[in-house]
């Protein structure tokens, strides 16, 4: 349940029609192409982590979709691997006109740093401190990466 107090949030999607997405090869970053000109959306990790896309769900009606809300989901706890290796779980979930646009990312990490989706409308883009979050927007169509 989503409770508003004052003013509702909106997401630099809402009211867009997405014509088509890509991702890029080293499934690092997103790209939107909207009615209203191209989104670039990127993983991103804090510090000493890495971040990736691990997974797209398109919407079963296919695109152009126009977009109604964006939130993230809840996802399953993290999984721990050692004593220093954690993978956390993310979700964002796109609720269109034509169904729903299913983001699932990931972050590794030692347990104490995450990872985000970084939306072009927040200046939140950290990058790693090697570069390790960066991306080389190397565009592939969706289904040539995640069958």
């Amino acid at each position: 349940m989503t409770i508003y107090i004052g003013k509702k949030m909106s997401h630099c999607l809402d009211g867009k029609v997405i014509k088509n997405m890509k991702v890029a090869d080293d499934q690092k970053a997103l790209l939107i192409i909207t009615d209203q000109g191209e989104l670039i959306v990127k993983v991103d990790g804090d510090c000493c982590s890495d971040t990736w896309i691990e997974a797209i769900e398109t919407p079963a009606l296919g695109f152009p979709a126009k977009v109604f809300h964006v939130e993230n989901l809840d996802m399953p706890e993290p999984e721990k691997r050692g004593e220093f290796e954690v993978t956390t779980f993310y979700g964002c979930k796109i609720i269109t006109d034509k169904g729903e646009i299913i983001i699932d990312y990931r972050n590794f990490s030692n347990g104490y740093y995450g990872g985000y989706l970084s939306w072009p409308d927040k200046d939140n883009f950290y990058g790693g401190v090697f570069g390790q979050n960066v991306s080389t927007e190397n565009w592939l169509e969706i289904s040539d990466v995640f069958n």
